[in-house]
């Protein structure tokens, strides 16, 4: 018998040895710790017992889901779908329930803003996972996005360029985070399904499992003034799996009138040589397909190739 209850914080141990085993069959290259998964299901977004489900089979944990929520006063209200059926019990209705739960409840979450705003739902997973996206389109899903993660190795670096005219690189300023926090939400207000992040939520991404802010850097104008990020992350269980040592591009931003400058390419440099004095041999980063700044092409151009790809599933609540 298939059942659905609420996750309970004793059972995540349970819950994360499920996770890993389950990626590791899927061939994801991550291995997610407890602090991560404390940071992502026991949330501020995440109320256990109505925002997660645990599925069991005969008694037997069968997988998970979970809604989230960051709401938004601007351009669209969206949530996300998080989870996973073990690979035993895969094609007996495990998915599918869960999934079934996770848009009722995220239909709810976003409706009851009761903003005037376009309300979508939306999932993700690696392009390889055929059984999560043939899952997805059952339930009537359309592809929406491609988000892809490219990798660079650090040899043969070229030197750091010259800071472009008019600005400064400077390393990560731990004391101004608010500041930066702003212009990451202009930076990246005309990005696909971005809205604003949360006083919450950035300290989360700038001080939360992974984050590397010695590694990390800001660009200046010439008052002082923060006109692009770059923050950066660090995942060292990872190694394991990819066999490498990676440091990751987070989060990239620059403000609108600073594009097309250089701003963005000396962050990205100043980036990679701190990731290889650090003793790390790759650099990655993901980007949309379809970004509107050319971001792709910019990091193909300081040789950045394709690694894996993830695909976007959305419904749109009308």
């Amino acid at each position: 018998m298939l059942e659905l209850r609420p996750i309970a914080t004793a059972e995540l141990p349970t819950l994360l040895a499920l996770h890993q085993r389950t990626e590791a069959f899927d061939g994801i290259p991550r291995i997610l710790s407890m602090e991560e998964m404390e940071e992502e299901i026991d949330d501020d977004h995440v109320v256990l017992a109505t925002d997660t489900r645990l599925a069991t089979q005969d008694g037997e944990l069968a997988g998970y889901a979970y809604t989230y929520h960051l709401p938004s006063e601007v351009r669209e209200e969206r949530l996300f779908v998080f989870g996973l059926v073990a690979p035993e019990h895969r094609r007996k209705g495990v998915g599918t329930a869960l999934m079934t739960w996770a848009i009722a409840r995220g239909e709810e979450q976003l409706r009851s803003t009761g903003r005037a705003l376009p309300l979508y739902l939306r999932v993700d997973a690696f392009d390889h996972v055929e059984s999560a996206h043939r899952l997805f389109a059952s339930l009537g899903m359309d592809v929406v996005r491609y988000h892809d993660e490219l990798i660079r190795p650090l040899a043969d670096l070229p030197p750091t360029p010259a800071d472009p005219v008019g600005v400064r690189i400077i390393p990560w300023p731990d004391d101004r985070g608010e500041e930066i926090r702003l212009v990451k939400n202009e930076a990246f207000a005309d990005h696909w399904g971005s809205t604003p992040t949360s006083a919450h939520h950035w300290d989360q991404m700038t001080h939360g499992p992974g984050a590397r802010l010695d590694l990390s850097f800001v660009a200046v104008d010439g008052e002082g003034r923060v006109v692009a990020h770059c923050l950066n992350k660090r995942w060292p269980a990872d190694d394991e799996i990819t066999g490498r040592r990676d440091g990751w591009i987070d989060s990239l931003g620059t403000l609108r009138h600073h594009r097309g400058t250089g701003v963005a390419s000396a962050l990205i440099a100043h980036s990679l040589h701190a990731f290889a004095a650090a003793g790390l041999d790759h650099a990655m980063i993901g980007v949309d397909s379809e970004n509107p700044t050319g971001a792709a092409r910019l990091y193909r151009s300081l040789g950045f190739r394709p690694e894996s790809r993830r695909i976007n599933h959305q419904i749109r609540f009308q």
